[in-house]
């Protein structure tokens, strides 16, 4: 788990939008960021710039909210015919149908790049619709990249200019931008891996999805234009258009345009409305929750945690402030249900194979007695018992129920089914109870019944034969975070899931795609396997990234000295027999070199600050070497 190393906060009452906010609050432990000025980059919270951006070219006449994106980019494609029914505001409300973020090198450490930029549209052109445009909400990073690009061709500006000239000057934001033109190492908060040793700053270069760099006494400042009368950026209608849930569905996502929740039910019940927007990068973490109405702005930046844990920051700092308006708002406990010990028979036949955000599932109803549902995706089955109430739903239970000491969980979660569509799904009703750190409420979809897929012998021999084959990450560019994050996938195929390879469906012996169509299903990926000059690759194309087979990867020589380098092309080899040793790199720039055990945790980076340059090599383990054409690395064992 990562540990919070530090949160920067700032509190914005009834003020002005060119007033500064009150001083921000800071709980840390490094004299680098005792400052009100340290930076870091608010990720998803960067989505409002892009929003906050083209309504106001809406404001202006030059953008209709619901016409089609190809009235703006006529060179926008899709290999699915139903992209031309994409408009401007399903990008805005993620309802979009595009899979969800083309990540490629779009997360980098301690550094800039144009081609995530460059590239997009091109990347799009191959890529299909997960759903009808349209149809429902669920999270899309290149929707906003899309937004950005609107900006620029509508404006004729880049999209760092247009937003310093638009927002960030008017509203007196003298260090918020994008890495373009607020690059500055020396102000940005300190970043750290889970064993707290210090890494080089992460940047997005998605800039409309992710990219923007703020402080959080600026972010709180920005939030304020959204107050009531304030129409420094935008008009009152563009704001009421955004601060409005464009869903009637309460489990599906509530966003506004932009803005994630349009309304939090504790606040709505005490005659609140409450706009949000969290976001995250690897190490980076924001959130922006504004009272309109009550004219309270509150912003939120830590470096580790989450967003999450700064929206109930937020959130209690808007309860304190809401206090003394005289506004008091309940955050009641959730209500410990009455259980049965029979799942009535309308339920059995529910026992299937359904698809999650996070994997594969079986449901089962053992005896009749109970709910089970197990995650059979990892590389270990995990189970979550469930017992059936008498409100006619599911509630989660901790310890087995079969040993008769089973009790209902604390942080309650209770399940039901429902129909969309003509599809099964099983609906999410969740509590977490953080103490001092708040209450956590959510409704959501949890999981879609999964079509068993009509799948050839050959096919399915093809990929149980790859089946607990791991593969590495090749195609990406020497800075790309994943190499931190995901350096590697595993192949998982299942003798009680026929049909399905992790959590897609085979399609043929090389063609495995996304089954699921599910309101809050996000970041769904396509894959490919092939073969080039006898190697089996992995392909995501529409995350552009590649991945090598464990099995072509070397062992690390005893004699070699020097690693020539290419770009986009990792140089990967297993540690073997010089496990133990410790060897001395002589890195380049443009260049970088990771290190990771038999579990495929990373214990060295060329991005970890201050390490030096002797690298011990875990026993199991492997190295990669990554940088660009005619680089090299040199190696002293």
């Amino acid at each position: 788990m990562k540990k919070i190393i530090g949160i920067l906060a700032a509190v914005l009452l009834a003020a002005p939008a060119a007033a500064l906010p009150a001083a921000a609050a800071e709980t840390n432990t490094d004299p680098a960021y005792e400052t009100r000025e340290t930076l870091s980059c608010i990720g998803s919270v960067s989505k409002m710039f892009a929003t906050t951006a083209v309504m106001q070219l809406v404001d202006a006449g030059k953008v209709e909210l619901d016409a089609p994106v190809t009235e703006y980019l006529p060179e926008f494609r899709m290999a699915d015919p139903r992209y031309k029914d994409i408009t401007v505001r399903m990008l805005m409300n993620h309802s979009s149908g595009i899979m969800g973020t083309t990540a490629g090198d779009f997360m980098l450490f301690d550094d800039r790049d144009t081609k995530p930029h460059d590239t997009m549209l091109a990347e799009l052109r191959t890529q299909r619709l997960k759903a009808d445009p349209g149809d429902f909400g669920a999270y899309c990073n290149d929707g906003f990249e899309i937004l950005e690009l609107i900006t620029e061709r509508v404006s004729g500006q880049s999209f760092t200019d247009y937003i310093e000239e638009h927002i960030t000057k008017p509203l007196g934001m003298g260090q918020t931008g994008t890495p373009w033109n607020a690059f500055r190492a020396a102000e940005q908060v300190p970043t750290f891996t889970g064993s707290n040793i210090r890494m080089a700053a992460d940047y997005c270069m998605d800039l409309g999805s992710g990219g923007i760099l703020s402080t959080a006494p600026e972010l709180c400042r920005f939030g304020s234009s959204f107050f009531r009368d304030d129409t420094t950026l935008l008009s009152e209608a563009s704001k009421q258009e955004m601060a409005t849930a464009q869903t009637d569905d309460k489990y599906e996502d509530g966003f506004g345009l932009g803005w994630d929740m349009v309304g939090i039910e504790d606040y709505d019940n005490a005659g609140v409305q409450i706009v949000s927007k969290g976001g995250d990068v690897m190490a980076q973490h924001a959130a922006l929750v504004v009272a309109p109405e009550e004219e309270i702005s509150v912003a939120v930046l830590t470096s580790g945690g989450s967003s999450m844990f700064g929206d109930l920051m937020a959130l209690s700092l808007i309860d304190i402030a809401l206090d003394e308006k005289g506004i008091t708002v309940d955050h009641p406990d959730a209500v410990p249900m009455e259980t049965l010990d029979t799942v009535p028979e309308k339920y059995l036949d529910y026992a299937d194979i359904y698809i999650g955000g996070s994997g594969l599932y079986q449901v089962s109803f053992p005896d009749a007695k109970y709910m089970e549902i197990t995650c059979i995706s990892g590389d270990r089955p995990e189970t979550t018992q469930y017992l059936y109430t008498t409100e006619d739903n599911f509630v989660e239970m901790d310890g087995r129920i079969e040993s008769g000491k089973a009790v209902q969980a604390p942080n309650q979660t209770l399940l039901h089914f429902g129909k969309r569509g003509g599809k099964d799904y099983i609906l999410a009703d969740s509590f977490m109870n953080l103490g001092r750190s708040g209450k956590y409420r959510s409704k959501s979809y949890s999981m879609q019944r999964a079509d068993h897929p009509d799948v050839s012998a050959d096919a399915q021999a093809a990929w149980d034969a790859r089946n607990g084959k791991k593969y590495y990450l090749w195609s990406a560019k020497y800075s790309n975070c994943y190499y931190a994050e995901m350096p590697c996938t595993k192949v998982h195929t299942y003798a009680e899931a026929p049909g399905f390879v992790n959590d897609l469906t085979i399609v043929d012996a090389d063609h495995a795609q996304s089954a699921l169509c599910m309101p809050g299903g996000r970041d769904l990926r396509d894959g490919r396997a092939y073969r080039d000059d006898g190697i089996e690759y992995l392909e995501f194309p529409n995350l552009a990234m590649t991945f090598i087979s464990e099995e072509a990867i070397p062992v690390l020589p005893d004699s070699l000295t020097e690693v020539e380098l290419h770009t986009k092309q990792a140089t990967w080899y297993r540690i073997g027999e010089a496990a133990g040793k410790t060897i001395r790199l002589e890195i380049p720039e443009h260049a970088a070199v990771y290190v990771y055990d038999a579990y495929d945790r990373m214990t060295y980076s060329s991005y970890m600050l201050d390490y030096g340059n002797a690298v011990p090599l875990p026993e199991g383990g492997k190295i990669v070497f990554l940088g660009e054409d005619g680089g090299t690395v040199t190696i002293t064992q």
